[in-house]
C-alpha cells in the first residue's frame, strides 16, 4: 500500500534542508584504528562493572575528532565488537564498547539501575584518558544505545541529570527503582540512539500471548479467537516463500487480540503485586521487592502482532530525514520496507516462557495500559502508559536536557532508525516526547536492525525470492558506494562534529 501525504513545511524545516544540502556526505577519509582490551580498567576495586570492554581510536588526530569519546553498551547482548565501534573510530572518534554484566542474561535484571555502574565506569574511563604526543585527551563523552541499549542509556542519562527520586521512583511507577548504585553518576554530553526500542516493559508487553488468557500460567489450551498464529485468523506459513510468517489480520481480529493482550498484561501485574504484598505481610518487611518469589510466565516471548502483519507500524506520522539509497536526504513521510517476521517459536512452551521473579517482572518486564484504548495501527501505538515503567525510553527522554539549575545547555539527542526493521513509529514516539531542544531524527533506508542492508527487503520489493544476497544488498548501495550502515555512520559523524 502506498499513500501520499502532503503537509506544509515550516521555515525551520526549509532551513534544515538547506543546511543538510551543504553537508558533504562523501565524508572524511577513513582512518586506521587501534583496538585495545581495557576490561580491567573498567572493573576497579570490588566492583565488576562489565564483562569485557575494548577501546578503539584513530592512530592520528588528523580529522580533529579524537577528543570526542563514544561509549557503547547494550543491556544483554555483547557489544565490544559492535559494527559502529570501529566505524566511528575510522571516522576519527574514540569509541569504548562494552559487554554488560548481564550479557546473555536478558531475564536476570530487575532494572537498568543494575547497568548504571557499567555506564558510569565507561564514561569515567574515557574522561581519564590522557593526551599523548599524537592524540588528545577526551573532552566530551556521548553515550550510544542500540536497540534495547537505547532505553538503558536514556535511563542512565535521566538519572544522572535529575536523580533517582525524580527519574525512577515516582508514584507512577509500577515498582520504584533501587537507587543503591545511582548516586554521583557523571552526565554524558550527548546521547545517540540507533534503531531504539521503547523499552523492556514495552517489549514484553507486546510479546505476551493473549491466546493463553484462559489461564495466564498455562500453555494450553489456546483460545483460537485470540491466536495470531492461526491460519483462520490470517497467519501464513509458506516456508521458503516471500510471504512466509506473514499475516493480514482483519480489523476485528486486531481489536480482539489487542484488548486481550492488554488484559492479560494487567492480570499478570495484579497477580505479581498480590504475591509481593503477601510476601511483605509474611516477612514483616515492607521494603521486600519480591526477589525470592518465582514468577514463571509462559507465552510471554514472541506473540507480537506487528511482526507478521507489515501493515502495522508501517509509516511515520510526520516527515523526517531519509538517508536514502540514492545518496540524497529528502524530508518525507518514512515508510518501512521490512519483511514479515512472525515468530512461531512463540507456540512452543519452553521457548516462550520467561522464568523470572516478581521483582524482575514488575521492575523491568511490566507495563500498564488501558484495555480498549491500546491499539497498533499503520502509524501508531496508543493506550500504553510508558511512564509506569522505568525501563521505558519515553519517560527517560522526557527527563534528558532539562538541567533544573538552568546553567547548562540542553543535552543533544540523535536518533537514527532503520526502515528494514519495525521501529519507525516507535523511534518517532521517542523523538516526539524528547525534551531536548537539540534533537535530530533520521531514518536509514533499507537497513536491518543492526544497520546493514536488507536483502530480503529487496527480494520482496522486486518479487524475486531467488535473488542472490550480494545482488539484493547492492540494491541499497548509493552512487558513492555507501550502504545503509555507512550512511548512518557518516550521519552520526557529521552530527557529532557539528556539536563537539
Amino acid at each position: 500500500m502506498n499513500r501520499l501525504i502532503v503537509r506544509p513545511l515550516s521555515g525551520l524545516t526549509f532551513a534544515l534542508l538547506a543546511t543538510l544540502a551543504l553537508i558533504s556526505t562523501a565524508g572524511a577519509q577513513l582512518q586506521t584504528t587501534t583496538n585495545v582490551v581495557v576490561t580491567a580498567s573498567l572493573n576497579t576495586g570490588s566492583q565488576t562493572n562489565v564483562n569485557a570492554a575494548r577501546l578503539r581510536r584513530p592512530t592520528t588526530n588528523v580529522l580533529g575528532k579524537a577528543h570526542i569519546g563514544v561509549f557503547v553498551m547494550h543491556s544483554f547482548s555483547g557489544y565490544q565488537n559492535f559494527a559502529g565501534c570501529n566505524a566511528l573510530a575510522q571516522r576519527g572518534f574514540t569509541t569504548l564498547c562494552a559487554d554488560s554484566v548481564f550479557t546473555g542474561r536478558d531475564n536476570d535484571y530487575y532494572g537498568y539501575e543494575q547497568h548504571a555502574p557499567g555506564t558510569r565506569a565507561g564514561i569515567n574511563y574515557l574522561k581519564s584518558i590522557p593526551a599523548t604526543a599524537t592524540l588528545p585527551a577526551i573532552s566530551k563523552v556521548v553515550i550510544f544505545g542500540h536497540s534495547q541499549g537505547a532505553p538503558m542509556m536514556t535511563f542512565y542519562q535521566n538519572v544522572a541529570e535529575n536523580g533517582a527520586a525524580i527519574a525512577c521512583e515516582g508514584p507512577e511507577k509500577i515498582l520504584p527503582c533501587v537507587d543503591t548504585n545511582l548516586q554521583n553518576l557523571p552526565k554524558a554530553d550527548g546521547v545517540i540512539l540507533f534503531d531504539a526500542h521503547l523499552g523492556d516493559g514495552l517489549a514484553t508487553f507486546t510479546y505476551v500471548d493473549p491466546a493463553l488468557s484462559n489461564n495466564i500460567f498455562a500453555c494450553e489450551p489456546r483460545k483460537r479467537q485470540n491466536d495470531m498464529f492461526a491460519g483462520a485468523n490470517g497467519y501464513i506459513r509458506k516456508p521458503g516463500q516471500l510471504d512466509d510468517n506473514s499475516a493480514t489480520y482483519s480489523k476485528q481480529f486486531k481489536k480482539t487480540f489487542l484488548v486481550h493482550q492488554a488484559v492479560r498484561n494487567e492480570d499478570l501485574i495484579e497477580v505479581a503485586l498480590d504475591l509481593l504484598q503477601q510476601r511483605r505481610i509474611q516477612t514483616g518487611n515492607p521494603n521486600d521487592l519480591g526477589d525470592a518469589i518465582p514468577f514463571v510466565v509462559p507465552g510471554s516471548d514472541g506473540a507480537r502482532l506487528w511482526q507478521p502483519d507489515t501493515s502495522l507500524l508501517k509509516y511515520t506520522k510526520k516527515p523526517h530525514i531519509l538517508l536514502a539509497r540514492d545518496g540524497t536526504r529528502p524530508l518525507k513521510i518514512i515508510e518501512s520496507v521490512r519483511p514479515p517476521s512472525g515468530n512461531l517459536d512463540a507456540l512452543d512452551c519452553d521457548s516462550s516462557t520467561r522464568t523470572v521473579n516478581v521483582h524482575i517482572w514488575l521492575g523491568s518486564r511490566a507495563l500498564r495500559s488501558t484495555p480498549g484504548k491500546y491499539t497498533q495501527t499503520a502509524d501508531d501505538i496508543t493506550g500504553v502508559d510508558y511512564d509506569s515503567s522505568a525501563t521505558s525510553s519515553v519517560p527517560n527522554v522526557k527527563g534528558i536536557g532539562k538541567h533544573p539549575n538552568g546553567n547548562q545547555a540542553t543535552t543533544p539527542l540523535l536518533i537514527i532508525a532503520n526502515t528494514g526493521h519495525y521501529f519507525l513509529r516507535p523511534d518517532e514516539i521517542i523523538y516526539d516526547f524528547a525534551y531536548s531542544t537539540d534533537k535530530t531524527l533520521a531514518f536509514s533506508e533499507g537497513a536491518v536492525h543492526g544497520g546493514g542492508p536488507c536483502a530480503q527487503c529487496t527480494r520482496i520489493i522486486l518479487n524475486d525470492p531467488a535473488l542472490p544476497t550480494a545482488t539484493a544488498n547492492a540494491y541499497w548501495t548509493d552512487p558513492a558506494g555507501n550502504g545503509p550502515a555507512e550512511r548512518s555512520w557518516n550521519f552520526m559523524a557529521e552530527w557529532l562534529s557539528a556539536r563537539y
